[in-house]
């Protein structure tokens, strides 16, 4: 979402705060998100007048530049693409805070209070399968690789872990999901791809882990990339470990996560030589019918049904317009409506339908994963937690279990209490995540 940090994505919005007196917005304020995540915002002026800001959120050892960030006496609200999340707030003179709402997908209070620098620390938590990796004896060497994508002036840059000892070796290919990922995929202090790359070379499996085209040190423009091109990518990934003589090239697969997880499939299918496709939370349904669900997770109360109905309308025209201005005009459309029925945050329909019609967004709510799913004839495991909010495990492996039903070597699992990111929650919510200590739940299947 973009995926609230790290898998498929959710909407970016904007909250609307209450009225104010006025203050100077430079300095540092702390505030916790719905009673639960302390977060910390830097505020300065650069010397040419520009407003600047930095959001941290230390207690899950995440922090980022701010972006579209506007501040008078009276009114402070920013955007953290990264995220997909935005803030809009007013000056409280009473309580002296900026009083607002965070939105990330669904909205919730946040008041920012003004604190001395460096007060509103907080311990991150421990992230023990790190640190044991490096601390732990090394069995494999890890060397840095480039390789070319299909795309004109595009490289791309990561890390090849082969085991010690003589090859050729079986290998995997890491495929990250949705956002600017680098190798590591990481989510708020979870390196995933860094932990599950050492646990798979460790058993005797190479393992290739990438930077995203235009991020970290691969080059490429990140922002105009669709789900095709990253696919172009993992093939072109794909190609180079076939060249390596260390790989045994027959005994090469692919490890999708999340929107990797709708990648892997696109490749195999026209990849017959590929070995193997682990999809690991990968949506089974399209994206318009996946959002639907998503963004229900996020409506409470008695006006859940209604919303969950302009969510259905809004992307269905998105999908159903073939030109995306018109898309965007009659999305934003939909959205002031449901702005005026009091079922979307005052002032945020543009920026949602802008975001719901950029040509990533536009190319997901309408890629089918059936038709690809249904052509893959190597062996698959498609796998799933119980309690996923991202990609919710009844839908969409019910509907892998019907694409693959043809595929004798599929294997499709629900697993009890794990999460999007694979970690052992309690509700799945993604405001887990960042205190859960564990990545990865290491498994054995027969």
């Amino acid at each position: 979402m973009k995926t609230f940090f790290g898998g498929l994505a959710v909407i970016v919005a904007l909250g609307l705060a209450v009225p104010a007196s006025a203050e100077d917005a430079q300095g540092q304020w702390s505030g916790v998100i719905a009673g639960q995540l302390t977060v910390v915002l830097d505020v300065s002026k650069s010397a040419d007048g520009q407003w600047q800001a930095t959001m941290a959120s230390p207690s899950q050892s995440f922090s980022a530049k701010v972006e579209q960030l506007t501040t008078d006496a009276t009114h402070l609200s920013f955007a953290l693409p990264k995220l997909n999340a935005s803030y809009q707030a007013t000056w409280d003179d009473q309580a002296k805070a900026w009083t607002g709402t965070w939105t990330q997908g669904q909205q919730a209070p946040l008041t920012l209070k003004r604190v001395p620098a460096g007060a509103a620390a907080v311990t991150a938590p421990s992230r023990p399968q790190e640190k044991a990796i490096a601390a732990a004896v090394a069995t494999y060497t890890s060397a840095e690789v480039k390789f070319a994508s299909s795309a004109a002036g595009v490289q791309l840059a990561g890390s090849l872990a082969v085991p010690k000892g003589a090859g050729p070796w079986p290998a995997v290919l890491l495929v990250h999901g949705s956002g600017p990922n680098t190798r590591d995929e990481e989510v708020f202090g979870h390196k995933i791809f860094l932990v599950l790359a050492d646990h798979l070379a460790r058993q005797g499996i190479a393992v290739l882990r990438y930077d995203k085209r235009g991020i970290g040190a691969s080059s490429g423009d990140y922002k105009t990339a669709t789900t095709h091109d990253f696919a172009d990518d993992a093939q072109a990934a794909v190609n180079f470990l076939r060249t390596r003589p260390e790989i045994n090239a027959r005994h090469l697969g692919i490890i999708g996560h999340s929107e990797g997880g709708l990648i892997a499939p696109m490749v195999a299918a026209r990849d017959p030589q590929l070995g193997f496709v682990v999809l690991m939370a990968g949506p089974g349904v399209r994206g318009e019918l996946l959002m639907v669900e998503q963004l229900a997770y996020h409506s409470e109360g008695d006006k859940a049904a209604r919303q969950r109905a302009m969510n259905q309308a809004m992307l269905a025209a998105i999908v159903a317009e073939r030109d995306p201005e018109q898309a965007r005009i009659k999305a934003q459309a939909i959205l002031e409506q449901g702005e005026r029925d009091g079922l979307v945050v005052q002032g945020a329909a543009a920026l949602e339908a802008k975001t719901f019609t950029t040509p990533w967004f536009r190319t997901f709510l309408i890629l089918e994963p059936g038709p690809a799913l249904r052509a893959m004839r190597q062996p698959v495991l498609a796998l799933n937690g119980e309690l996923d909010r991202q990609v919710p495990a009844k839908l969409d492996l019910d509907a892998m279990r019907i694409a693959l039903a043809n595929n004798p070597r599929a294997v499709v699992k629900q697993l009890p209490k794990l999460n999007h990111l694979f970690q052992t929650a309690t509700t799945g919510a993604p405001a887990e995540y960042g205190q859960i200590e564990e990545r990865w739940r290491h498994r054995r299947w027969p």
